[in-house]
């Protein structure tokens, strides 16, 4: 009975035996799964890409606006003096060079005053210089010398005054133009003040537009500016102002853009869509197909940074075709993924592998 109950607990103590080593060596291989799975995958090659390495390049864009010509000088010429029209030198429409006689009103007594200006203007210098000879010989005083002195200065401002006069009765061009907007015709009496017609220079002419505040941190004095007329002709000129400070209702700022015209082929008022360029400022010109978005919606592309580790970059969309588009916002030198973009996420490891030739287009 009592080797019995031996045998008995010998049975039992060798199946705890038997089951406890079963546990111990299916932990064991269990233990050893993961490091198998972490060494396998240690060893999978790394996901090639494509890639270019760029370098930023000058970029300007063009601003469009719409713009209207003007005038570069209008002037409305009026009477100086009141009178007759006696006769009209320029019809409405014509050219006149500098100085040239436009109209002549009537001259009246304005001749016979200058005249006689002229005569007592002789006669106080006579008077002056005789008076002056008797000074230096001692037979008068200098205030003689003196009062015949101030006569004949007030004689040549008389003399002046009366050829001015004179002059008046001549409306000359102040510049060179086109005479329009004629109101008056030869025998119309004219007051002091009244108007007879424009002079409008249009050489060179002047285009006006308005820009935004964003769009005038893009524009530059002196910059090139090209007008494109409805008819499709074309006209080249240079921005000479750029107003400092906004208009205080549209908030818009005015530019004006000076264009030679020597044939006088562009006239004042009409419409131009205006191509201005903006600033340059470094930029690449890429594929739309290599845009990607990352996880906050933003625009970007996707390179390779030193240690082949993949980064994202958003960029800013400056113009675009649907073959190409200029970006901003990247570094001055960049590898951008070209191939495989959308299989690769940033902070990954990778194997970069160079494209040839230039350009991504």
């Amino acid at each position: 009975m009592k080797s019995s109950r031996l045998i008995a607990m010998g049975i039992a103590l060798a199946g705890l035996l038997w089951v406890g080593s079963g546990l111990f060596f299916h932990a064991m291989e269990a233990s050893d799964i993961p490091s198998k799975i972490i060494t396998s995958r240690s060893e999978e090659p790394l996901l090639k890409v494509r890639v270019r390495t760029m370098e930023a390049e000058p970029y300007t864009d063009e601003i469009l606006v719409t713009g209207r010509t003007r005038a570069s000088r209008t002037v409305r010429l009026k009477a100086e003096i009141g009178g007759l029209v006696e006769r009209l030198a320029k019809e409405e429409g014509g050219a006149a060079a500098e100085g040239e006689v436009l109209a002549v009103l009537e001259v009246r007594d304005r001749a016979a005053r200058l005249a006689e200006a002229r005569e007592r203007a002789e006669q106080r210098r006579i008077e002056y210089d005789a008076a002056r000879k008797l000074e230096d010989k001692g037979f008068n005083s200098k205030v003689r010398r003196a009062q015949a002195l101030a006569d004949l200065e007030s004689a040549r401002a008389a003399l002046k005054q009366a050829e001015i006069e004179l002059e008046k009765t001549k409306i000359k061009a102040p510049f060179d133009g086109i005479v329009s907007d004629q109101v008056v015709e030869a025998g119309d009496y004219l007051a002091e003040g009244d108007p007879l017609f424009t002079l409008v220079d249009l050489d060179p002419v002047e285009l006006t537009c308005f820009v935004s505040e964003r769009q005038i941190q893009e524009i530059a004095q002196d910059s090139s500016v090209r007008a494109e007329f409805l008819d499709g002709s074309l006209l080249e000129g240079r921005i000479t102002y750029i107003a400092p400070a906004a208009d205080e209702q549209t908030r818009t700022f005015r530019i004006v853009i000076s264009a030679p015209n020597p044939d006088l082929r562009v006239k004042d008022g009409l419409t131009a869509k205006l191509r201005i360029p903006s600033r340059q400022k470094q930029a690449y010109k890429i594929s739309p197909s290599i845009l990607s978005l990352d996880d906050q919606g933003r625009i970007g592309v996707k390179t390779v940074d030193q240690q082949s580790k993949v980064r994202f970059l958003p960029v800013m969309i400056l113009s675009s075709t649907p073959e190409s588009m200029w970006v901003g916002g990247l570094p001055d030198t960049v590898r951008i993924i070209t191939v495989g973009q959308d299989f690769v996420i940033p902070g990954q490891a990778v194997e970069p592998v160079e494209s040839e030739g230039g350009g991504l287009l």
